[in-house]
């Protein structure tokens, strides 16, 4: 699966804990990781959100999508 393939499967919103399964860390390093202003979060009824945009940019891959 290419990275565009993979980008266009996650869901616009993730979860905390989907972020951390996706980037192989714990809930708490994403924490940190927003909390820090590296990664992009937006607050949502259910909890903290993160854009799939905000991941991809956070992984140095924004570059690779067009859209």
């Amino acid at each position: 699966m290419t990275l565009t393939e993979q980008f266009q499967t996650l869901p616009k919103l993730l979860k905390v804990r989907e972020v951390a399964d996706f980037t192989g860390t714990h809930e708490r390093t994403v924490r940190r990781w927003i909390r820090d202003g590296r990664l992009g979060a937006v607050e949502h009824p259910s909890g903290l959100r993160v854009p799939r945009r905000s991941l991809w940019r956070f992984l140095g891959l924004d570059f690779s999508l067009s859209a």
